[in-house]
């Protein structure tokens, strides 16, 4: 954890420079300080969904950022079988 926390202001730091003028940054650390890791994992994703827009290192310290995070609880459904909550790592959720 201390990882994501040390990189959380990097990270902050790259969003808020493609979203200016806005309080994107201050969202971003809030959601990594209180843990809402769906908020900053939604910003992050946001940002990598356009790499043609990323410079240099940030397509790169974004990833590895997700990869630091902790790993999410989903909903895991299995057609008619229903569904049941378990939790994944990223890497398995996120196609690369």
């Amino acid at each position: 954890m201390q990882g994501v926390y040390e990189l959380a202001p990097v990270i902050a730091d790259v969003i808020s420079a493609h979203c200016p003028g806005t309080t994107v940054r201050a969202r971003f650390l809030r959601a990594c300080l209180g843990s809402h890791w769906d908020e900053a994992e939604g910003m992050v994703e946001g940002m990598l969904s356009e790499p043609r827009h990323l410079r240099g290192y940030q397509e790169a310290r974004l990833r590895q950022f997700l990869d630091l995070m902790p790993h999410s609880s989903v909903l895991l459904c299995f057609g008619a079988g229903g569904c049941r909550k378990g939790a994944m790592g990223r890497g398995f959720m996120r196609a690369r």
